[in-house]
């Protein structure tokens, strides 16, 4: 029992622990200022896409936290924008909770469990990012 109690443990530590996005792309020094765009058109800086951003976060979490987060993630790449591309719910897989007892008393053995099964849904988030040109070092 308490084998299995470390090992779900570990497990859902090592899960908090992940990252909560993807990135495939270039980085470069981190930018202390990023900008948000949500069209291609307004951008009138010219640019290069430097990378591509998946980021997946609970949709429990404000909105303001989660632009927060991504244009967090888009400074320490080295961004000088984002283009949002796509933003979504998704809705996948299950999240079990519960906890457990069992006794062994005089008059014979008692247990009992709580569980709560939720369905686990994201919000998610693509983005590009931009490196403007005149930050590029040749």
């Amino acid at each position: 029992m308490r084998k299995l109690l470390f090992v779900l443990t570990l497990s859902t530590l090592l899960i908090a622990c992940a990252k909560p996005y993807k990135y495939l792309g270039r980085a470069y020094v981190p930018t202390p200022v990023v900008k948000l765009y949500f069209r291609e058109a307004d951008v009138v800086e010219p640019y290069e896409v430097m990378g591509k951003l998946d980021v997946a976060l609970p949709s429990s979490m404000n909105m303001n936290k989660i632009q927060s987060k991504v244009m967090a993630i888009a400074r320490s790449k080295g961004a000088d924008a984002l283009i949002i591309d796509n933003f979504d719910q998704t809705t996948g897989g299950f999240v079990t909770t519960g906890v457990g007892a069992t006794s062994a008393g005089d008059n014979g053995s008692v247990s009992g469990s709580k569980r709560r099964t939720d369905i686990k849904k994201d919000i998610v988030v693509k983005a590009s990012l931009l490196k403007y040109k005149k930050n590029i070092q040749q």
